[in-house]
């Protein structure tokens, strides 16, 4: 269980933070980025608040804020992160795509990217690494699919369908589900806990989502479903839950960097005879039904439920990892150390990784959680999970 804290004022800001060993050459690897910029150019848009609604500008020439650094202390960078997170979240004065290359000793480099969640999302970062060291070895890249594709799409869909699927899926839901009903959503100093699922429980969940024609974030959904009844006394709970957004009929989105994430309600009901089987097939369902709809802003899920709060906690399942083992190029180059920061507003949220040994992250509001009540929060999850493996049959 490991704790640290961080502030509130670069919430949105988006930080990959790397190690590279071997021969960089720090001008090509500059170079790659300007490519990168100008094959993905609303990166570093402008946004002009004067007119009715906030307009997103396009620069007709790119341009990102870089800064290279002959300095390694920990203490030196990590003021340094904070510092470009601070300057990435002034959108009005600053680049919303900055870069950061620290050399920290022979053959190591940390490269540190921060960029506007407003422009950017976690699902993308993955996809800009790997068009950067494309770039950075001169390997062929297909033209970039247009970000203006999704925007069409989006802008197509047909919200009275969506706001009818949502408000079938929530009927009936009347009472939010909060964890820390005392505040709103307000972002203050931040907390993480993280908890390592051993390898035979990691296996076991896998298990159990292939018995029920599933997948492992839909059982570890059901588990904090389950956690969040005996943390609320309520037998009919939500929480978000966050989606990609990257909708398979638009062609080439697999592969666009921008921002697609929502944030959608998942629903979870219980009776005394609910099992893991009725509540895996339950979750199912209810995501089967609203998997065209998932588009649809939250506040309009909102409007349409007659709430203005459905939920107050927030499950991530990440299923975009780096590879840290493998060699970037024929030089040797590769990264050795990978982080990805991206904080959110609500009081406690749970985060899936996958791996041969899930790994779960657990982030909150330290005003609202101290790190007691987090370690019990924490205990009572590696007992969801003991009991949703051990009999699948038995009742929930």
């Amino acid at each position: 269980l490991a704790d640290t804290g961080e502030g509130d004022d670069d919430i949105y800001a988006v930080q990959l933070d790397f190690t590279v060993a071997g021969p960089l050459d720090v001008d090509r690897l500059r170079g790659a980025m300007d490519t990168v910029v100008r094959r993905h150019p609303h990166l570093v848009a402008t946004f002009c608040g004067q007119f009715d609604e906030p307009v997103q500008i396009i620069p007709a020439d790119p341009v990102f804020a870089y800064q290279f650094r002959e300095f390694g202390s920990e203490e030196q960078i990590e003021q340094l992160c904070a510092a470009e997170r601070a300057a990435v979240c002034d959108l009005a004065a600053s680049p919303a795509f900055r870069v950061a290359l620290i050399h920290t000793g022979e053959d190591t480099h940390r490269c540190v990217l921060t960029i506007h969640h407003i422009v950017i999302d976690g699902w993308s970062m993955p996809i800009l690494l790997q068009n950067i060291f494309a770039g950075y070895y001169r390997q062929p890249l297909p033209a970039a699919v247009p970000y203006r594709r999704f925007v069409t799409w989006l802008t197509d869909r047909d919200t009275q369908a969506a706001r009818a699927a949502w408000a079938e899926m929530l009927a009936g839901f009347d009472t939010p589900t909060l964890v820390n009903p005392s505040s709103r959503l307000a972002a203050g100093q931040r907390g993480v806990a993280s908890l390592a699922i051993s390898k035979d429980t990691t296996s076991a969940l896998g298990e159990l989502a292939r018995a029920h024609h599933t997948t492992v974030s839909t059982v570890l959904q059901g588990a904090w479903a389950l956690l969040l009844t005996s943390l609320t006394g309520r037998h009919d709970v939500a929480f978000g839950t966050t989606v990609s957004g990257r909708p398979t009929e638009v062609a080439g989105a697999e592969s666009m960097v921008g921002l697609f994430i929502n944030t959608v309600p998942v629903r979870a009901s219980f009776t005394p005879t609910t099992t893991t089987a009725d509540l895996l097939e339950q979750l199912q369902s209810r995501h089967n039904n609203t998997l065209d709809h998932q588009h649809l802003a939250l506040p309009e899920i909102h409007r349409v439920t007659g709430h203005d709060q459905l939920f107050d906690t927030l499950f991530v399942y990440e299923n975009y990892p780096v590879d840290t083992a493998a060699p970037l190029g024929p030089d040797g180059l590769a990264i050795t150390e990978f982080s990805n920061r991206e904080y959110n507003h609500y009081p406690l949220t749970v985060q899936a990784l996958p791996g041969a040994e899930l790994s779960i992250r657990f982030e909150y509001d330290a005003e609202a959680f101290d790190a007691g009540r987090i370690r019990k929060v924490i205990q009572r999850f590696k007992r969801v999970l003991a009991a949703m493996t051990a009999d699948m049959g038995e009742k929930s």
